[in-house]
């Protein structure tokens, strides 16, 4: 609605925290900014500062509030470099930014997507569902900017972008797959793979446990970089070592018995784009050094062909091995080790991280369940008890077990990965003194009430014996996280 007002006005979505950065990098060089919506209080000295160079060029920032009072703990100095403007909270967005921007919000507050009709109305909604999955793993506003323009010059789909378009074939092929978390480790692991994603580097090596995620990781590093080829996934140990070389390499007609035509290579067929190849430490050391050439001369020999092929492939390779105990070993190339290395992301263990677990299991159970009510307080305990070895590809295989046999519990369905798995009687979880991690000795007849007063306590230990964070991490309300900790927290 704004943009209709103000078609050619520069537009940015910006948390409080990150409202300095945007105003730094975004504000014109003279002009108005107006702050709709947005919080003052994220970093108020940087922020005071931005305004400031901001002043002295002549731009005019205008502040819209609903509350009539300006934050107590707003420094002088902002609020003296502010032209401060309340307007009434008639409980629309539409017809409150409609009243700031001084415009009539007839005809306005009405979003163009929700009059749109048939296979226009259905491109709407896979676009809505694609930026919604883009900003859960990459937290980058940019897709959401540009829908917002989309919608203010009521754009057809057909009229859509080539990397709005992008972003939907994106969706459609990974959208079941999802960075979810909250853990700090894995926040990181999510900046980085938008740095790395962005950048010009051709090689990354992902590692961590099987099952952990690496391919969703390699998917990233795709989705949001700026390449036009595929996405292309190989596993490494899944041949012997004359098809791996063919289909890595490629070969031409008559290279030896069966070849009776050419045959393009993963790296020619991945050009411009991504190249996964899975469980590398499997790879013979006679294709490493083939696989070493390619990756330093950026040029590819098909089997049987004298002449070399140009290619422009970025090579995210994944193991959960211990490469350099390989190499001194003999077993990896020290030298392909440091090429691929370039750039290592680390996947951690899913029992590294249990902050995850109450998130990961619910998208996979929406997914999995999607006419189902969400996992229960006692369903995500049943979980938490356990160390899941094999991270979230058994997580997601019990959770799937749970939605095909509806009269077996999640506890029940626990207990049974449990003692496939090697692991019955014992579980890792937070001790119930709140002083870390540690085999309990629960006996297979253990009270559920004891399994989830001790995974309770420890998480509210852990973050400080903060009440909010713990019901935010558990998924559970306050009262609920009261009534489970009992009269002994403290």
């Amino acid at each position: 609605m704004a943009l209709k007002r103000f078609p050619a006005a520069e537009l940015a979505f910006a948390s409080k925290a990150a409202l300095p950065d945007i105003l730094e990098a975004r504000a014109p060089e003279r002009g108005e900014v107006k702050l709709l919506g947005v919080g003052l209080t994220g970093n108020p000295e940087r922020l005071e500062g931005v305004l400031r160079k901001l002043h002295k060029r002549g731009v005019r920032v205008t502040w819209f509030s609903v509350s009539f009072n300006l934050p107590a703990s707003l420094p002088d100095g902002i609020k003296s470099l502010l032209e401060v403007r309340f307007v009434e909270d008639h409980g629309s967005l539409a017809t409150w930014v409609a009243e700031a921007l001084g415009v009539e919000a007839g005809g306005i507050a009405e979003p163009f997507l929700s009059s749109a009709k048939g296979r226009d109305a259905r491109e709407w909604q896979r676009r809505l569902k694609a930026v919604e999955w883009n900003f859960t793993n990459t937290h980058d506003v940019g897709p959401i900017e540009q829908l917002a323009r989309d919608i203010a010059a009521e754009r057809l789909p057909s009229q859509w972008g080539s990397e709005t378009k992008r972003l939907l074939d994106a969706h459609v092929k990974w959208g079941d797959r999802a960075l979810v978390t909250n853990s700090p480790a894995m926040k990181r692991l999510r900046r980085d793979i938008g740095r790395v994603a962005q950048s010009a580097v051709g090689r990354v090596l992902v590692t961590g446990e099987n099952g952990t995620g690496k391919e969703t990781v390699a998917q990233q590093l795709h989705v949001q970089s700026k390449r036009q080829g595929p996405f292309l996934a190989f596993n490494c140990a899944a041949a012997s070592r004359e098809l791996l070389e063919s289909r890595l390499f490629g070969y031409c007609k008559g290279a030896f018995t069966g070849a009776t035509t050419d045959h393009q290579g993963l790296f020619q067929e991945a050009d411009d784009g991504t190249l996964f190849l899975d469980e590398i430490a499997e790879l013979p050391l006679e294709t490493q050094g083939m696989l070493l050439r390619v990756l330093q001369e950026g040029r590819v020999q098909r089997i049987g062909e004298a002449e070399e092929r140009r290619v422009d492939v970025r090579v995210v390779a994944a193991t959960n091995r211990d490469l350099p105990t390989l190499v001194r070993e003999g077993r990896f190339r020290e030298d392909l080790y440091f090429r691929l290395s370039l750039i290592e992301l680390h996947v951690p263990a899913l029992r590294e991280r249990p902050e995850d677990l109450a998130p990961i299991a619910q998208d996979l159970w929406r997914a999995m369940a999607p006419n189902r009510k969400p996992l229960s307080d006692a369903d995500l305990a049943a979980l938490a008890s356990f160390d899941w070895p094999g991270n979230v590809r058994e997580l997601g295989n019990v959770l799937e077990r749970a939605s095909i046999f509806r009269e077996r519990t999640i506890s029940e369905l626990v207990e049974e990965e449990r003692r496939r798995s090697g692991r019955a009687g014992e579980r890792e979880m937070e001790r119930p003194d709140g002083t870390g991690r540690a085999k309990l000795a629960f006996g297979e007849d253990a009270p559920l009430e004891d399994v989830v007063r001790a995974h309770v306590r420890g998480v509210w230990e852990r973050h400080g014996r903060n009440g909010s964070e713990a019901a935010r991490i558990l998924g559970i309300t306050r009262n609920t996280l009261r009534a489970k900790l009992g009269p002994e927290r403290g």
